[in-house]
Order: C-alpha cells, then sequence, then structure tokens
C-alpha cells in the first residue's frame, strides 16, 4: 500500500496536483474529525449528517479527480460546495456564532484562494462571501434558525476546532513552503543545466563554437598580447569511421577532447573547444611561442599514446596550426579562425602528424 501511495505521488508533475491531494486529504481528515466532535457535543442529528456529508463528497471529488484528472474543476467545485451549501448548514446546525463555525468559513476562502486563478475563481469567491453575509444576518436576526450548544461545550468546540484548524493550516503552510523551496532549486539546477548545455558540446562535453566565439570577442579580442590559439585535426577519423563504425569514432573523438580538456585546465583561464567535425581548438595565455609550441607538442605526443581496448590496432595522430591572436592584422575573430583553419587544411594535406606555426 505504502509502494502504491509512493508511485502514485512520485507521477503528480506539477504543484497544482500536489498541492490538490495535500487538500482533499486535509479535507477529509477535517471533515471527520469535525463529525466525531459533532457526535460527541450532542448538537443534533444534522450536523453528524452534514458534516458525514462533507466527508463523502471530498471522497467522492478525489474518486473523479484520480480517475479523470480533472483537477482543477474539481478543485472548483469542492470550494463551491463546501463555502455556499454545507459550511453554512454546518453554521445554523453547530451552534452558530457561539461555536467555532466562523473560522471554517475563513478556512474555505483559504482553500478557494489556493485554486487555479481564472474568472471562475474570482466569482466564486464573490458569492461565497455573499452566502457569507446573508449566514451571518439570518443567524442574527433569526437566533431562532440556529441550534445552540450548552456553554460547557462552547469551549471544547472552540478548542478542538482551533486544534483541529490549525494543525491543517501548518501542514498546509508546511507543504506549501516545502514545494516552493523545491520548485526553486529545481529551477536553479535546470537553469544550470540549460546554460551547460548553451556553452558546450553534446559529445565531448567541450566548449562548443558559439561560446568560443563569444570568449574570443568578449575576452581574447580586448587584449589580445599574451593570448595564442592552436587548432587541431584528428587524421585519418573518416577511415575509422568507415572501418568501425560511428559510435567507435565518437569514443576516439571525446578520449582526444578529454586530453586537450586536461591541458586548459592545467593552463587556468583558457579556453578549450570541439570545433567541429574532427576539429579543436585550444585559445592559450602564454609569455611565448615557445611555450605554446612546447604544449602543443606534448598535446601531439600524448595522443600517438591513446589505445582502445576493442580495436587495439587502432592509432590517431593530430595535426595542428599555432598563431599569435596579436599578429597578421586580424580585424576581428572571424578572420583569425577562418586563416587558422585554412591553414591548417594546407599543411595537413601536406603533412599529417605535425605542428607548425603562422
Amino acid at each position: 500500500m505504502i509502494k502504491r501511495l509512493k508511485k502514485f505521488w512520485s507521477e503528480q508533475d506539477s504543484l497544482e496536483k500536489m498541492l490538490f491531494w495535500v487538500i482533499m486529504v486535509l479535507c477529509i481528515v477535517v471533515g471527520f474529525l469535525s463529525t466525531v466532535l459533532s457526535a460527541y457535543e450532542r448538537v443534533g442529528l444534522a450536523s453528524v449528517v452534514v458534516g458525514t456529508s462533507c466527508c463523502i463528497l471530498f471522497i467522492v471529488l478525489s474518486a473523479f479527480a484520480y480517475k479523470t484528472r480533472l483537477y482543477a474543476p474539481c478543485h472548483l467545485v469542492m470550494c463551491g460546495v463546501l463555502c455556499m451549501f454545507l459550511q453554512p448548514m454546518l453554521f445554523f446546525s453547530c451552534g452558530g456564532f457561539s461555536s467555532a463555525m466562523p473560522l471554517y468559513f475563513v478556512a474555505g476562502i483559504l482553500l478557494l484562494s489556493l485554486g487555479p486563478s481564472g474568472l471562475a475563481k474570482n466569482i466564486l469567491f464573490v458569492l461565497s462571501l455573499i452566502v457569507f453575509l446573508l449566514t451571518f444576518y439570518v443567524a442574527n436576526a433569526y437566533p431562532q434558525t440556529v441550534t445552540q450548544i450548552s456553554p460547557d461545550m462552547e469551549v471544547i468546540d472552540m478548542a478542538v476546532s482551533l486544534v483541529v484548524l490549525g494543525s491543517g493550516v501548518f501542514a498546509l503552510g508546511s507543504y506549501l513552503l516545502g514545494a516552493y523551496e523545491k520548485e526553486l532549486v529545481e529551477n536553479k539546477n535546470l537553469v544550470g543545466k540549460l546554460d551547460f548545455l548553451a556553452k558546450h558540446d553534446s559529445l565531448t562535453g567541450l566548449c562548443n563554437r558559439r561560446y568560443l566565439l563569444d570568449y574570443l570577442g568578449n575576452i581574447v579580442w580586448l587584449e589580445r598580447n599574451g593570448y595564442y590559439i592552436a587548432m587541431y585535426r584528428v587524421n585519418n577519423i573518416e577511415q575509422i569511421r568507415e572501418t568501425h563504425g560511428p559510435f567507435f569514432c565518437d569514443s576516439v573523438i571525446c578520449d582526444v577532447g578529454r586530453l586537450i580538456g586536461q591541458m586548459g585546465l592545467v593552463g587556468g583561464g583558457e579556453c578549450v573547444a570541439y570545433f567541429g567535425n574532427h576539429d579543436f581548438v585550444h585559445v592559450m595565455q602564454a609569455d611565448s611561442e615557445i611555450e605554446v609550441l612546447s604544449r602543443a607538442e606534448k598535446f601531439r605526443d600524448e595522443v600517438t599514446h591513446l589505445s582502445w581496448a576493442e580495436h587495439p590496432e587502432v592509432g590517431v595522430t593530430v595535426s595542428g596550426i599555432v598563431t599569435a591572436c596579436s599578429g597578421h592584422g586580424f580585424s576581428n575573430t572571424t578572420q583569425l579562425l577562418q586563416a587558422v583553419y585554412g591553414q591548417l587544411s594546407h599543411f595537413n594535406a601536406i603533412d599529417k602528424n605535425t605542428i607548425r606555426k603562422i
């Protein structure tokens, strides 16, 4: 039974649905306790019948909502019947102003306020206020219409009602606050994931081309001195794809990306991006071109030592182009990347597995 309840609760994918079931459970519990209290105070059969009717109504609406998933209409129906019919009847049959029934009118408005927004909710709120005022007027003008309770029971009725309603409001408020905080955390995590996906390549986990362009334009291009670009191309990747399939080819790309990503972590404050197809870009910060070439050669050498257990015969190499961002008179980052890409394609066609500078 508990497992089924947990499964059912996990299927409620919105705050509106969860809130509906919390309110229904609270209403059923409060209705049952009110019926027991009415029977104990012996205020008459009518109050017991009305209280029992409340419980039955909430149970029927819960079953109907469970079957049809019409949570919003069921919530409005529950509040309408409660505020405009059941509560006035309970008011007259359970002691009127000498009892705690006015508190239940406020509770009814609270439940209505938690319902779905819209014109129907606003109309129901106005009608409920009119019914409440008419109820109070009739009870004051014609006191004989109200079933009186003994003075000894007035204190008990008020105390028990305060405990029941106070517990219900506390439980509902605690749930709403917890649900709100949970939703804030989920939204924050979702925004973080979307931000990560917007900036990173889904295959390698490295920065994507869009983020690379933003990085070059917003950071590197403001102070080009000390910044270098290294663009690498994985050789023979098309042959690997044709021979061993696209999934193994993706594994090769990912492993090469992991190596170059580790180089970016060592550099600190740099950008490593998957440029597309089988090209990678590493924007470095260095004191000299010699340092950049040394890091590029180290990466090229590490790639040659990559191996895969499922295809031990496969080996890969990379070719690379290194250039300073401050040289060659580039007017923007697009020209810079196009020049580097063109030189890489040219040299790669002549001599693979080398690092050159331009």
